[in-house]
């Protein structure tokens, strides 16, 4: 669904020695467990792919402090949380994630976020997150967006551009 707007970190950045080889048994076990977590997702199995991400995520942050993949990893759970409807774990994952993939020009942590701020009743916010991501997007926005959500959407956009 959405993970295709989700960059991956760059994988090389590893500088070679002892250290590279405990990183990159923690880096598989990670990949490992985001692989199966969008697998997850692809089948429409939310809730069982925010514990892939979970466990991903409490698997880098110990062994890989400071790396990229963290980032990523958080915008991938923010989808799972938000497949499940728990608005406030999506929206601290994608606020989490929101920086690195602006840097990487990735919109999904910035659409989830503000589709979840929508949903939660935070509509000014809401406008704002939305905004970044049709202009990462363009013109397969609305198409990027929830079914559900996206006459709304569609509508306070217009209602603030005429504003």
């Amino acid at each position: 669904m959405h993970m295709d707007m989700n960059a991956f970190p760059d994988a090389s950045r590893h500088d070679g020695g002892a250290t590279e080889l405990l990183f990159d048994d923690v880096e598989s076990q990670v990949l490992d467990l985001a692989n199966q977590a969008i697998g997850y997702l692809a089948s429409e199995q939310p809730r069982q792919a925010a514990q892939h991400w979970a466990r991903a995520i409490a698997l880098a942050d110990a062994g890989l402090p400071g790396d990229e993949i963290r980032f990523w990893l958080r915008s991938g759970v923010a989808e799972a949380y938000f497949q499940l409807g728990n608005d406030a774990a999506c929206i601290h994952a994608a606020r989490e994630a929101r920086a690195w993939c602006l840097q990487q020009q990735a919109p999904l942590a910035t659409l989830l976020l503000g589709q979840a701020l929508l949903r939660s009743g935070q509509v000014d916010a809401a406008l704002d997150a939305l905004r970044e991501a049709r202009s990462l997007i363009g013109g397969d926005f609305f198409e990027a967006l929830d079914p559900s959500l996206r006459d709304t959407i569609a509508e306070l956009l217009a209602q603030t551009r005429a504003a």
